[in-house]
């Protein structure tokens, strides 16, 4: 018993980590292209994008990336 109760907990605390939306970088080069971005975030406008690419490279880079879900811009 206390050993489901233990899988049970464990399994509530990754689930949230498990439910993020994960950006595939599909062609490596270690930054996100609009395309990439669309196909994790599909509502994802040109608009937004441009807002999302602080230092305006055209890419999205790990830390754009994360500065937006934690400001909230788009979804974790």
């Amino acid at each position: 018993m206390r050993k489901s109760a233990f899988v049970v907990a464990l399994l509530a605390l990754a689930l949230p980590a498990m439910a993020q939306t994960m950006v595939d970088d599909a062609d490596g080069d270690g930054v996100y292209s609009l395309a990439e971005m669309q196909a994790a975030y599909p509502d994802l406008s040109e608009e937004l994008f441009a807002e999302l690419d602080a230092d305006a490279d055209g890419m999205i880079s790990a830390e754009e990336l994360a500065a937006a879900k934690q400001d909230g811009m788009i979804a974790e």
